[in-house]
């Protein structure tokens, strides 16, 4: 058990709490190190809806929705902040890749409208 009067004690779990803190760190660090890491943060950030206000208009059951989604935005906003916490320039790259594929994906669509129109 723990007892927080116990200096040593207090020292050894704050070790561990640093000791969790750079673990995190690491990981995010690693998994956005790759285009695939980023690309896939991004996925999850995209479901997490981070940008709605998350409102839903209604009764009971609006309210268990809109419960729901600001769990989930929640759990967004925290990821969010710790990539930009430890991983500050690979989220803006992420960021700028998503743009890219989400431009080069509207050109495909545009290109295979043509050349089926034409």
């Amino acid at each position: 058990m723990h007892d927080p009067n116990d200096a040593r004690q207090v020292r050894e779990a704050e070790r561990r709490d640093k000791q969790a803190q750079e673990r995190v760190a690491d990981d995010l660090c690693a998994v956005m190190a790759t285009e695939f890491g980023r690309r896939f943060v991004h996925g999850l950030l995209g479901l997490c809806d981070i940008r709605s206000d998350g409102y839903v208009p209604g009764g009971l059951e609006a309210q268990r929705h809109q419960d729901y989604r600001a769990g989930r935005r929640s759990i967004g906003i925290e990821l969010l902040g710790e990539l930009e916490r430890h991983a500050p320039d690979m989220t803006e790259l992420m960021s700028a890749e998503a743009r890219f594929n989400e431009i080069e994906t509207e050109w495909a669509a545009w290109a295979a409208e043509e050349q089926n129109d034409g």
